[in-house]
């Protein structure tokens, strides 16, 4: 087949000025056969928008359509130029360029195959919130070889279509519930049932969270660490009406929630250190306060004894 098409274009370039003619109808036809391809592309995308309200696959179908009709026109011009060898080349090996485009062309029509797939399987739609490996972001368009996404930071990074298809896809906006959380640590002296109330009252308080009877704030104990009871909160938050950013929202409700808790007298401590010091004689290297009173470098105590008492001091 090689040879057969370099013979064609060997020939058409030794007589190339007596095919004028047939040049300018080559070139009238794969113009002829751009155009229906740019008119059926509006056609086929207006058709489909009207049955199926997802932009991702009715944008993906019109540029195929495109593509096919490109190729058309240009066998089309091939044909009239006098390179009917050629043509009939292209098309002999179409059944197999149609699958893997060659093996030179290997990840070109693999990506287009998976294209065809995420187009009309749609596991994710223009805007939602997907993640593949590593990469994270939001759908801005499904191409013919690779997904167009913008992270957080606001990077576009293009994923080739094949990777969505061998690689677990997880997409977060679906159904346009998306569950949030957030862990607090409460001192051990906390009401943890008051505690709790408060938090739902302030998570009750919050418009962009989820209040319907399936998809209410709760809260769990997750742990009770060496300092804290440590409660985790969860949320729903509806990703379609949002009028924010998850990022904002997260952190206005946990500022909300630590700025009542604290309000309410209830502590959040942090971790407590144990301080050990081997040097009996040696001064600590810190004050410490007793009943307001500071009480500067006290001296290392042995095993059993007190610290001197305020009344002692001096």
């Amino acid at each position: 087949m090689k040879t057969r098409i370099r013979e064609a274009f060997q020939r058409f370039g030794e007589k190339w000025a007596d095919n004028a003619p047939e040049i300018l109808v080559g070139i009238g036809l794969f113009i002829i056969f751009l155009l229906i391809g740019i008119l059926l592309r509006r056609l086929v995308v207006r058709r489909l928008f009207r049955k199926v309200h997802d932009r991702l696959p009715v944008v993906f179908a019109g540029r195929l359509v495109m593509l096919i009709m490109v190729l058309i026109g240009f066998v089309s011009f091939l044909n009239a130029v006098g390179l009917a060898g050629t043509a009939r080349g292209l098309l002999a090996g179409a059944g197999v360029t149609a699958l893997v485009l060659g093996f030179a062309f290997k990840d070109i029509g693999e990506n287009l195959l998976s294209g065809v797939f995420l187009a009309f399987g749609r596991p994710f739609k223009i805007g939602d919130l997907i993640q593949v490996d590593s990469f994270m972001g939001n759908v801005q368009m499904l191409n013919l070889r690779n997904t167009q996404i913008r992270t957080f930071d606001g990077r576009d990074v293009f994923l080739p279509n094949s990777m969505l298809i061998k690689n677990p896809l997880t997409n977060y906006t679906k159904d346009g519930l998306m569950r949030h959380d957030f862990l607090i640590g409460l001192d051990y002296g906390t009401d943890v049932v008051e505690a709790e109330r408060i938090i739902l009252d302030i998570m009750n308080e919050q418009n962009d969270i989820e209040k319907r009877e399936h998809l209410r704030p709760f809260i769990v104990i997750e742990e009770f660490a060496a300092s804290t009871i440590n409660l985790r909160i969860y949320f729903w938050i509806n990703t379609l009406d949002m009028l924010t950013s998850f990022t904002i929202l997260k952190y206005r409700v946990m500022l909300a929630v630590m700025n009542r808790l604290i309000a309410k007298g209830i502590k959040l401590p942090s971790d407590i250190v144990e301080f050990k010091m081997y040097e009996e004689e040696r001064r600590l290297p810190i004050s410490v306060l007793v009943d307001n009173l500071e009480i500067p470098n006290p001296p290392n105590t042995k095993r059993g004894s007190q610290p001197p008492s305020p009344d002692q001091k001096g």
